[in-house]
């Protein structure tokens, strides 16, 4: 058989193989990641008793439509990066955004009292646990965005690695606010901030390890 005979009859067969879309792959993933999370939440942590009346509350809504905000931004970048020799887009900016949103309404929040009482706000009631259980929620999302990559072809992989820890810490956050009882945005703007951050490091880590080809 000639070579382009070859060439030809594997573009044929690879036309042929059904495969489904980058951004199916990415729903897919998360989805899956996410209900793991969900479990997780339910079982291990618990919803938070107090969770009808904090819905209520501006702040929480504040919080969680920030986290919205945030994985929205973030999910186009872990797509853009997912094909080779593209950019990470205008997702970046609007992180970038959210994030001095938060840290905006935190520094009003603190300049509004003492430094007793923003020293509180900041730590609240659970600062020892928020950013471990945010991170240890985050491992299946993580797991699951990682696999994704690997199927496809992130030409920088610890770039590409860090958007999916970043975009499985805030789905993370999203579903740990289900349990957790902090409102306050100095607190949000600190232990949330750091959870994220952190499966952000992780994420650049296993993506050099994992995303190279």
């Amino acid at each position: 058989m000639k070579t382009n005979d070859l060439i030809a009859m594997l573009a044929t067969e690879a036309s042929a193989t059904p495969t489904a879309s980058p951004l199916r792959r990415c729903a897919q993933a998360t989805a899956a990641g996410a209900a793991i999370s969900l479990a997780l939440v339910l079982t291990l942590w618990g919803l938070n008793p107090e969770l009808n009346a904090l819905a209520h509350t501006q702040a929480f809504w504040v919080k969680v439509v920030w986290l919205v905000l945030t994985c929205t931004f973030a999910a186009p970048v872990v797509m853009h990066l997912a094909r080779p020799g593209v950019a990470a887009g205008r997702g970046v900016w609007g992180i970038a955004a959210a994030l001095a949103g938060m840290a905006l309404l935190a520094l009003m929040q603190v300049a509004t009292v003492d430094a007793d009482t923003g020293m509180q706000l900041m730590l609240g009631h659970s600062w020892q646990e928020c950013s471990a259980s945010i991170a240890a929620l985050s491992v299946p999302l993580l797991a699951a965005l990682l696999w994704m990559l690997r199927d496809m072809a992130p030409t920088r992989p610890a770039l590409a690695g860090a958007s999916a820890g970043l975009m499985a810490g805030t789905l993370a956050s999203l579903v740990y606010s289900l349990h957790c009882t902090e409102t306050a945005y100095a607190f949000v703007a600190v232990w949330y901030v750091a959870g994220i951050a952190v499966m952000a490091g992780i994420g650049a880590l296993m993506g050099l390890r994992l995303l190279r080809w």
